[in-house]
């Protein structure tokens, strides 16, 4: 038997030909992982669980393999918030709670940023044999299910390149999956931009950078002497925002993004019994009336800082400057099911070889995707040193995994390498598990 395989479970069997006997397909729900208790070990049929399950979530992905009808793979992407465990087992899930089937996996750590220092989002995929892969269907619950964003941007944008998918429609549907339009400004109490925002601070932005909220701006914040294609933004720093008056009356005269300086409410000071003046014989203010004395005025004293202005919280306004989620990890399925299940049947086409070249594959050697197609790599590498990160160079793109914990652990790390593409795995302290290709 392979270092590393997927299994049908006794339970998984007995399952699918009570399945075939009534008619009805089997439906697989959702992929545990676990850590094995702690250690590697050989699974076997009677499995009914994993021996110490970590993590479980709903399957992204099933397909079959167009050269052999009786093989699936299914696929789940384990997001980066969630880790700090090793997977070493994983399991398939029926919609009725069965382990289908079992998975020995490459033991791997999975990262969580909140105490590992750094975190990523975990591929697994699992390649199985079924007597009749027609009958397995993929059980999605689009409340659940994620895509990730650069998961769907891949892939679609290969879909592109193939006329599948307009540049227009890709940017629709991702227009449709944003909550917040563009130009919308929003407070933020930390000092920190997020993705998808300007800060409002008077600057200028290249329109080629965020053509939609220059189009929104439409200049009209710019003064004269700005270069020509940038677009200004308003000043937010220190001031306070007021609702534009807009025919009510309250604040006339006032236009949309238009600025107010400080003011006091016209009012009068009337002192009490004339405090403060007192008559002096010296012509230093004004004459009484009708005497020789001269009326004097002192200063009463004064207290306040040097502004007008109320009880605050300091924040930053930001301003929405493209269409896209706010959290740039996840696009939610139920927005893109159409076009991601009509890609799924896509790609089946798309990857109609499964190749082991690792005998063919070296290290720090570049390699050229000399097809008409797509190429997806993916490879185990093991660790011979500490803190050593292991990476894939596609172009001057790299595909980076985070840091090895510790020596002779595996970590799996795919790519895509478009057609007339380069790519590479850069010199470092590791070995090469498994180097497969799908074309």
């Amino acid at each position: 038997m392979a270092d590393y395989y997927t299994l049908l479970t006794n339970a998984g069997i007995a399952y699918e030909t009570a399945c075939k006997a009534a008619g009805v397909p089997i439906k697989l729900a959702q992929i545990s992982v676990g850590d094995g208790n702690g250690a590697v070990y050989n699974p076997d049929a009677s499995a009914k669980a994993l021996k110490r399950e970590v993590w479980r979530g709903p399957l992204n992905a099933l397909f079959q393999d167009e050269k052999n009808a009786n093989w699936l793979m299914a696929e789940v992407t384990i997001p980066s918030d969630v880790g700090g465990w090793y997977v070493r087992e994983a399991g398939l899930w029926t919609d009725t709670g069965i382990l289908y089937a079992i998975v020995k996996y490459p033991e791997s750590y999975k990262p969580v940023l909140a105490t590992s220092g750094s975190g990523k989002e975990f591929y697994i995929r699992s390649i199985f044999e079924t007597s009749n892969a027609s009958i397995v269907t993929l059980l999605i619950d689009d409340t659940v299910v994620k895509a990730t964003r650069a998961w769907v941007m891949d892939y679609l944008g290969e879909q592109l390149a193939k006329g599948t998918y307009t540049k227009a429609e890709i940017e629709a549907m991702i227009a449709k999956a944003s909550a917040l339009p563009v130009g919308v400004m929003v407070p933020f109490p930390l000092g920190t931009v997020p993705p998808g925002y300007l800060e409002v601070d008077n600057s200028l932005f290249k329109d080629d950078l965020y053509p939609d909220l220059a189009a929104y701006l439409a200049k009209r914040f710019n003064v004269t002497g700005d270069a020509v294609g940038y677009t200004r933004l308003p000043e937010s720093r220190g001031e306070f925002f007021r609702g534009w008056d807009h025919g009510r009356g309250m604040d006339p005269g006032r236009a949309v993004g238009s600025y107010q300086a400080d003011a006091f409410k016209s009012h009068t000071h009337t002192p009490p019994n004339q405090t403060g003046i007192s008559s002096a014989s010296v012509p230093t203010g004004a004459k009484s009336l009708g005497g020789n004395n001269y009326d004097t005025l002192y200063n009463v004293g004064f207290t306040g800082d040097t502004e007008t202005r109320p009880r605050n919280l300091a924040v930053m306004w930001c301003i929405k400057a493209w269409n896209a989620p706010i959290n740039q990890g996840y696009i939610d399925i139920a927005a893109l099911e159409s076009q991601i299940r009509e890609l799924s049947r896509t790609l089946t086409n798309q990857f109609k070889t499964i190749s082991d070249v690792k005998a063919s594959r070296a290290i720090n050697v570049t390699y050229t995707n000399a097809t008409e197609r797509p190429l997806y790599v993916n490879i185990a590498f093991v660790a011979t040193a500490v803190n050593q990160t292991a990476s894939i160079v596609v172009d001057s793109t790299l595909f980076i995994g985070s840091s090895f914990p510790s020596a002779g652990l595996s970590m799996a790390i795919s790519a895509i390498v478009p057609a007339g593409s380069t790519y590479k795995v850069p010199l470092g302290s590791y070995t090469i598990n498994t180097w497969t290709e799908m074309r």
